[in-house]
């Protein structure tokens, strides 16, 4: 001790700072535990809002697509009654009413979902991008190259927007090659 002050080795001053250097480290690794366990259990909100949330978008679905699985029902007992009482003898014009009937049903279920029929008229131009060639009808009228022969399915389309659900499915006239020929001549010069 000089003159009444305690004088500290330096070995003390050391072992206080590393005590204290101690207790700053206890402090921060109960902070973050702490932290951690409030990370937790906001994954933990997270992970349950989540599954809250698929489990009304899938009950959303479910009360979207009620009207349509109720018509889509309606028409399959519709069919299958028919079915069961389809005469022996029926003319085939008779059945292509009585199918067509059930098409036009299925056009009104697909309304009902903002979805109607696109049915592009014969001899207007193909278009690939609105409507896909399911064959080919040989023609000998240039003029009718690449037009739409006939019309296979119709196509469909959002109502709303009127962005193409599914193309058509078209005949296309191409002038056939013996039909080219002949226009040709038999030298082969177009005369």
């Amino acid at each position: 001790m000089v003159d009444g002050v305690d004088e500290k080795q330096p070995g003390d001053i050391v072992l206080a700072a590393i005590s204290e250097l101690r207790a700053t480290i206890g402090e921060l690794a109960a902070q973050a535990a702490r932290e951690h366990d409030r990370a937790r259990a906001r994954e933990q909100v997270i992970d349950r809002l989540h599954a809250d949330v698929q489990q009304a978008r899938a009950g959303e679905a479910r009360e979207l697509l009620r009207p349509a699985v109720t018509d889509l029902r309606r028409l399959r007992d519709d069919l299958c009654a028919q079915a069961r009482s389809v005469p022996e003898m029926m003319a085939r014009a008779e059945v292509a009413v009585l199918l067509e009937s059930y098409a036009d049903s299925v056009v009104l279920i697909l309304e009902r979902c903002g979805i109607i029929a696109v049915r592009p008229e014969p001899l207007t131009a193909f278009d690939p991008r609105r409507q896909q060639a399911s064959g080919v009808a040989e023609t000998s009228d240039p003029e009718l190259d690449g037009a739409i022969a006939s019309v296979v399915s119709d196509g469909y389309a959002e109502e709303a927007t009127g962005r193409q659900v599914a193309p058509a499915r078209v005949m296309v006239y191409r002038r056939g090659d013996a039909s080219a020929a002949r226009a040709a001549g038999p030298d082969g010069q177009a005369g």
